[in-house]
């Protein structure tokens, strides 16, 4: 368990380190700031939807594998959060702000 657990955390490094290194040039800084902040924001929210119902689920099933359900919501919050961020990372970059629409000065 613990093993994935470090699994888990190196994805999420990764995944947000990945997220900030492929950031578009020749965006506005304040439009692209505010683009990153909802992205984060809003898998921040897909994580507590997924992981919140299913610890307590988990809970109501099982209440003595306490740990077990903790693990599962941090699992599933885990990979729900990745999963915004690396897909809110590809809308950013080809449809909010395409290759089209950046400015060459800005863009070196």
């Amino acid at each position: 368990m613990h093993f994935m657990l470090l699994i888990l955390a190196f994805l999420l490094c990764t995944v947000v380190w990945g997220f900030f290194h492929s950031n578009p040039r020749g965006v506005p800084p304040g439009r692209l700031a505010a683009c990153n902040v909802a992205i984060l924001g809003l898998a921040a929210g897909a994580a507590m939807l997924s992981a919140f119902p299913l610890h307590a689920d988990a809970l109501a099933t099982r209440p003595e594998e306490r740990a077990l359900a903790a693990y599962l919501a941090v699992m599933a919050g885990g990979t729900a959060f990745m999963i915004v961020v690396a897909s809110g990372g590809l809308v950013r970059n080809l449809f909010l702000f395409p290759l089209s629409r950046r400015s060459e000065a800005l863009k070196r």
